[in-house]
């Protein structure tokens, strides 16, 4: 039997390349567009998965779970492709992190999860590699920057910057709430019959947010022929997290999957940081080897 992390670990390598890739669209799509595009291609990906249903575990309960979560899903990936679109990817990808600080919060009040002292250190450690990722995108960005992490020359942006970071903080809490019921799902269902529903729903929802934002859905086919074959690449990358995730879930404890499969953000801010030339990339790689210790005492 594979082990949980090498699932989680797979679900963070491809996170972690589908960031740097979807933070290159980004650039030139919108956020909406892309988000409608990337949900229709991975539904039609997961169709395939069709033989392998297990129809006998469907009920109106795991079917009212799976779309509870993916309306918490679909909102927090609208509004972080959002957040990815306008701020600098070394900024986004590390504070993502912080996700694993509400999943931890929401799994111990919620679904009674505990880890050992050793494991606690080691979620300790990624926070702290993630925060000090963040350290000079933070000092720039924030007046109080100085407050928290020492001295630092801070640039005035404009205010856009502070909301797409409060888009990128709802995100993370609502992804963290996903989590919780992704769990309870998986309790009571199998991964790929998990990720056929919920892949249909994400579109669906996606769908139903672009009609009212963006009135006109005729147009997404076209959207789908100018973002190309990387597009495609995206969405299988996407699938495969998500099939990984889900099987790392329904073999461990959330408390420690969801530390490891945030490892994502060494790959997306190493690589991301160099391709798109974003500064201090050597004190980023210090950074992520510490994390990749934390990995280590998590799943130790």
């Amino acid at each position: 039997m594979i082990p949980w992390y090498i699932f989680a670990l797979v679900a963070a390598g491809a996170i972690g390349v589908k960031t740097v890739l979807q933070k290159s669209e980004l650039k030139k799509e919108h956020s909406l567009d892309y988000v409608v595009a990337m949900s229709l291609i991975a539904m039609i990906i997961t169709l395939f998965l069709w033989p392998w249903v297990s129809w006998g575990t469907i009920t109106w309960s795991v079917v009212g779970y799976i779309y509870l979560a993916s309306i918490l899903g679909s909102l927090s990936i609208w509004l972080g492709s959002k957040a990815l679109r306008h701020l600098d990817i070394s900024l986004v990808s590390p504070q993502e992190v912080l996700t694993t600080v509400f999943t931890l919060g929401f799994a111990y009040l919620l679904l009674h999860d505990t880890l050992t002292t050793l494991q606690w250190v080691g979620v300790g450690v990624l926070l702290l590699g993630g925060l000090m990722l963040t350290r000079d995108s933070f000092v720039n960005t924030h007046s109080f920057g100085w407050l928290v992490f020492g001295k630092g020359e801070k640039t005035h942006r404009p205010d856009q910057v502070i909301f797409y970071e409060i888009l990128l903080l709802g995100s993370m809490v609502l992804l963290s709430l996903a989590s919780i019921v992704d769990k309870v799902i998986l309790n009571s269902t199998d991964t790929i019959t998990f990720i056929f529903i919920v892949s249909i729903f994400l579109f669906v929802n996606h769908l139903i947010v672009y009609a009212i934002v963006a009135g006109d859905v005729r147009q997404i086919p076209a959207k789908v022929e100018h973002l190309g074959w990387l597009l495609v690449f995206i969405a299988v990358l996407t699938t495969l997290s998500r099939l990984a995730y889900a099987e790392a879930l329904s073999l461990a404890e959330l408390s420690l999957v969801i530390p490891l499969k945030k490892s994502s953000i060494l790959i997306a801010t190493i690589w991301g940081g160099k391709l798109f030339k974003e500064d201090h990339l050597w004190f980023r790689v210090a950074m992520a080897i510490l994390m990749i210790a934390g990995v280590w005492l998590v799943v130790k």
